[in-house]
């Protein structure tokens, strides 16, 4: 999969000041943009596309065209935008279905896992992390990593992480990271593209 990751929008000044309840209870280590722009834009607005929607708006990013979006949202429909920063070119997506997606065109693989696991390590109480299997088939190149967030004693994952990398230097993908929430930490209304 090739985004169309060549498209120039501003870069985003407030992005990172935006406020979660999670957030403001864990103070986050300095880390790789993927991750940051993953907390910021996924994390923080789990089940929230409406939060989210209007994150986009306070930093001037405007949905991409429907044939652009879709293929970030992989058949699914939904709203996607390109978020450039200054290490790089990233999109994020919000499908109907209430996951959340954050796309690098160029990543380091070892230093995304690392921050992805920081990150999803940090469930809020009374949460617990489970390391989930990877889903497959992959390539030679990719790896997943897949964990979810559950209350002690429930069956049923309340959040499930996944993220996937690739090696290839031709990758147009190098690194993507989404969060689903379940049922009950979604809200009714997805964004309109």
């Amino acid at each position: 999969m090739r985004p169309a990751f060549l498209l120039a929008l501003a870069v985003l000044p407030t992005l990172a000041l935006a406020q979660s309840a999670r957030a403001a209870s864990t103070p986050a280590p300095a880390q790789d943009a993927f991750s940051e722009l993953f907390d910021t834009a996924c994390m923080r607005h789990v089940g929230a596309p409406a939060r989210l929607q209007a994150l986009m708006d306070a930093n001037g990013l405007a949905p991409l065209p429907p044939a652009e979006a879709a293929t970030l949202l992989q058949g699914q429909s939904g709203v996607a935008w390109m978020v450039p920063l200054a290490s790089g070119r990233y999109a994020v997506s919000w499908a109907d279905d209430g996951t959340c997606t954050v796309y690098a065109e160029k990543a380091d693989a070892a230093v995304v896992q690392k921050g992805f696991a920081r990150l999803v390590q940090a469930a809020p109480k009374p949460l617990q992390v489970r390391s989930l299997p990877g889903r497959g088939p992959l390539s030679a190149d990719q790896v997943a990593i897949q964990y979810g967030w559950a209350t002690p004693g429930q069956g049923a994952l309340q959040v499930r992480f996944r993220l996937v990398t690739r090696q290839a230097a031709d990758a147009g993908v190098q690194a993507m990271a989404s969060v689903t929430p379940g049922q009950a930490m979604r809200e009714q209304k997805a964004p309109a593209p």
